[in-house]
């Protein structure tokens, strides 16, 4: 052999021995130049139509067949829709090579797919830092099941849009799979299996720890950042496909910068049925302003064990016993099943929520609150427990963490001592109804409730609550027409000046909700001029009228003019003890009657008597001596038209009883 020739021999071993060491410009080693095949029928693993993984190789080839289908030939249903069966656990750490590669189709997330990842019950690892999860977007036909998957660190950093561990957009459906680790994006959507649900998602657990942060109109949930329909191409506006999460548990520690909830932080239009949250669910901020260039413009906190956010269509039988909190100092609520929920735009039912985890509006969802013994009946057993949907009791402690209230500071009266149906004091006298007793439950409530057998057959009984907040609410006078009377305007500041006073019912208030009644007490002279705050618009109307009641309270502050201009400093609410429906009108201005500022007084007029003001003021005209006498003056002095005589207290304790 000629030297030349031995020379050349040994310089092509020299090559491949680096050849086998050095990488290709693919970064693949040995002397394939791209781990793709021609097509994927050619490859060992493509069997029958069916893609068998075997390890994290194998996996980053599927993910690149897929990926240049979608890039070159993006009608290529056959590829696309490929089945995959998942033979053993994967941990992407381990395949280095594969994995910084700068191939350009080979990636871990799948941009598309529509066919079925079968996990068989295995197990992927994710890579850390990662950006993506599985797949980008989910098809109509595509599933992803028996999978559990974990992300160390998934982190998405790009706004409008949605990111979550299997998929950012599902369209198909997602059946036991579990997610473990931590995800993380910044304005996006968030969720522990989807970013955004446009299909169906059952029997799956998220454990992992699911963050939303950064402004804009975004949250975090547990299984779907958002679930909200959308007609594809093709597909019917008529009668469009409703998004579904059926049978999902959240464990993980959910938190959203203004919107979370523990299976998502925005349902509309889809429904969600037999679902569970038991991890915590925090919201940053008191407000999301969703429009940076509008700083005016925000939504209120929206935290809940379900759904932090619940737009239209149906949520049945969930369950929540994670604490639900807001992070920063402030008056918004939390929710435990689901935040800005209204009887007349969905169907909330069959849903349960752990005492004390969500500290929300007094009348806000339709829930029953159980203890965690009764909680546990309720989940093996729905039939178990009795449902009562509202059947929360008045909690004076929360009351005095939503609102400025003050002590009552009341010094009952030796004529009313031991008496239940009449409280009087310096500033007051107070009424009951019939049925009903008085109690002094706190230095800070009087609570009139009506007597047990009296309740309805629901157990449901009504309360009444006489709370105390500061004077001087607001600028009265500044509202006033040009007559002095009030007027809505009037009504609804006096309502806003009261600090927290969003709690006491759902939603924003409306001047339209606050209304002004003048009652007369007993059927005297006495005037009495209330503001009333309660929802008054049509839907208001139509959920009054159904078998449920409302989600709403009646409020009523007594408005008293002082030589130093108007008081309001009394509040009293309306609520239903054991089902929390709200009560009729008619049963509020009836208590209300039953409310009259002291010293009572009656300005004399024309014609005026004293037998014909006894008469009026206690049903027996021939009392009017005592009358004279509470007055010091004879019997038998004419009354001057504008002279000012003081009622006696035991004729305003007894004052309509005569009626």
């Amino acid at each position: 052999m000629s030297l030349r020739l031995r020379m050349g021999l040994g310089f092509l071993a020299v090559l491949a021995v680096l050849s086998f060491f050095l990488p290709s410009p693919w970064g693949l080693g040995k002397t394939d130049r791209d781990p793709l095949y021609a097509s994927v029928e050619e490859d060992p693993c493509c069997q029958d139509g069916v893609y068998y993984i075997y390890n994290a190789k194998d996996y980053l080839r599927f993910t690149g067949y897929l990926n240049r289908a979608r890039k070159e030939e993006p009608d290529n249903e056959e590829i696309l829709g490929l089945d995959v069966c998942l033979m053993a656990d994967l941990n992407m750490e381990e395949e280095e090579r594969y994995r910084l590669n700068g191939h350009p189709y080979i990636r871990q997330a799948v941009l598309y797919y529509n066919g079925t990842f079968e996990g068989n019950g295995h197990r992927i690892t994710w890579v850390s830092e990662a950006g993506n999860g599985m797949f980008v977007r989910l098809g109509r036909q595509g599933q992803v099941r028996n999978l559990t998957f974990c992300a160390p660190s998934l982190v998405w950093d790009m706004d409008e849009y949605g990111v979550g561990m299997l998929c950012m957009i599902n369209e198909g459906r997602i059946e036991n799979c579990v997610t473990e680790g931590r995800i993380e994006g910044t304005e996006c959507y968030v969720g522990g299996i989807a970013g955004i649900n446009r299909g169906f998602i059952e029997n799956c657990v998220n454990r992992a720890e699911v963050r939303a942060e950064g402004l804009g109109d975004y949250g975090a949930g547990g299984i779907a950042g958002l679930s909200k329909c959308k007609v594809l191409e093709g597909e019917s506006r008529e009668d469009p496909i409703v998004p579904v999460i059926r049978s999902c548990i959240n464990q993980g520690e959910i938190l959203g910068a203004w919107e979370a909830g523990g299976i998502c932080a925005s349902n509309d239009c889809a429904d969600i049925y037999d679902c569970g949250n038991e991890g915590s669910v925090k919201v940053r901020y008191q407000r999301g302003y969703i429009y940076p260039e509008e700083p005016d413009w925000y939504e209120q906190a929206s935290a809940g064990g379900i759904c932090g956010y619940m737009g239209s269509n149906t949520l049945q039988d969930c369950y929540n016993m994670g604490e639900i909190s807001i992070i920063e100092e402030g008056v918004e609520d939390t929710y435990g099943i689901a935040g800005h929920t209204l009887f007349w735009i969905h169907d909330v039912s069959g849903c349960v929520s752990l005492k004390g985890t969500a500290r929300g509006s007094m009348r806000h969802e339709s829930v029953m609150e159980l203890d965690m013994e009764e909680l546990k009946v309720w989940m093996e057993d729905h039939e178990g427990i009795s449902y009562v949907a509202d059947n929360w009791e008045f909690d004076l402690k929360e009351a005095r963490e939503k609102l400025p209230l003050i002590p009552l500071d009341l010094e009952e009266s030796p004529l009313t001592a031991g008496r239940e149906d009449v409280l009087l004091c310096e500033e007051f006298c107070l009424r009951a109804e019939p049925g009903y007793d008085i109690r002094r439950v706190s230095p800070y409530g009087v609570c009139i409730e009506q007597k047990e057998h009296a309740a309805s057959e629901d157990g449901g009984r009504l309360q009444v609550w006489l709370l105390r907040v500061p004077d001087g609410l607001t600028d009265i006078e500044a509202y006033l027409d040009a007559r002095g009377n009030f007027v809505k305007d009037t009504a609804h500041e006096v309502w806003l000046g009261i600090e927290g006073a969003h709690w006491l019912h759902p939603g924003p208030s409306y001047k339209d909700d606050c209304h002004v009644r003048t009652l007369v007490s007993g059927g005297a002279r006495q005037t009495q001029t209330w503001i009333l705050h309660y929802r008054d618009d049509i839907l208001a109307h139509m959920a009054v009228g159904t078998e449920q009641g409302m989600v709403d309270n009646v409020t009523a502050l007594p408005l008293r003019r002082e030589d130093n201009g108007w008081q309001a400093c009394w509040l009293m609410v309306f609520t239903n003890q054991g089902n929390n429906y709200r009560p009729s009108l008619f049963e509020v201005e009836e208590f209300l009657k039953g409310f009259t500022w002291l010293p009572c007084q009656a300005e004399v007029e024309k014609g005026d008597c004293l037998y014909g003001i006894a008469r009026m003021y206690c049903g027996d005209g021939n009392r009017y001596p005592e009358l004279a006498a509470y007055n010091e003056i004879d019997e038998m002095d004419p009354l001057l038209p504008g002279q000012i005589l003081q009622i006696p207290q035991e004729w305003v304790m007894e004052m309509g009883a005569w009626e």
